[in-house]
């Protein structure tokens, strides 16, 4: 089902503000005013900022799957629109291969990211849910492939409700002392090391260090582990610690 990819959930959230614009041009057509945004438009920007940033909070375990398999997005066709008669750039199609989802997926610093927000490591220094989160957020909304071609507007309209649904706190989240438990062997490790992979361990904080380049999106590259395309080998901690149990 389409609707459970992440850049669709993207799109649907977006949605809902664009309905707004339109409804508040109609509006100012009509009655000649401002048609500023109500408590209810922005109680639903809120709820569906928190049901996205929960599904990011997950990429600890999908990133894998995203970078293997890409997912099944497909484009929202208008009724005045003929799929076959427009371009890959008009229908905003992205292409990308296993390996360039896995170089995308570190330069983001996906997984790392959704290890952080599970455990809300932004909370653990002061200030860290300001600059460093939005910087993290901003590097995941430039990575293309997982979320479409957006806009600098758009980016920064995701990162503003993403950063406020984070320190909203709110339990549905599934954030900090409200998170899901999960396993920790198998599929929950990693293989070069054994570390858990919905925990940061050792791995630096995502957004903690400023771009690499003036004006870019991107962190220096950071040397962690990861299990993108990569299958369970006889040599892994996690075989070998099964090895352990049944024997």
């Amino acid at each position: 089902n389409s609707s459970f990819v992440f850049r669709a959930r993207l799109e649907d959230f977006m949605e809902i503000e664009i309905m707004r614009y339109s409804e508040k041009a109609q509006m100012k057509n009509l009655l000649k005013i401002s048609n500023p945004m109500s408590w209810d438009h922005a109680s639903r920007l809120f709820h569906s900022a928190v049901d996205v940033l929960r599904t990011l909070g997950w990429a600890w375990r999908w990133a894998e799957w995203w970078v293997e398999s890409g997912d099944n997005w497909e484009p929202l066709i208008r009724d005045d629109q003929n799929e076959e008669e427009m371009t890959d750039k008009e229908l905003k199609r992205v292409e990308s291969t296993p390996e360039s989802r896995c170089d995308d997926a570190r330069r983001c610093r996906l997984a790392a990211l959704g290890a952080a927000l599970r455990n809300r490591d932004y909370d653990k220094i002061e200030g860290d849910d300001q600059a460093p989160l939005e910087r993290a957020l901003m590097a995941v909304m430039s990575t293309p492939s997982l979320v479409g071609p957006l806009k600098q507007k758009e980016k920064e309209f995701y990162v503003t409700w993403f950063s406020l649904a984070y320190r909203s706190g709110a339990p549905r989240l599934g954030f900090g002392d409200h998170k899901t438990p999960v396993a920790s062997d198998s599929y929950c490790l990693h293989q070069a090391d054994g570390s858990l992979k919905f925990e940061l361990g050792a791995r630096p904080l995502p957004g903690k260090t400023p771009p690499e380049k003036e004006n870019g999106f991107f962190e220096p590259r950071v040397d962690e582990p990861d299990d993108f395309l990569q299958i369970l080998t006889s040599g892994s901690p996690i075989k070998k610690k099964r090895q352990r149990q049944s024997a």
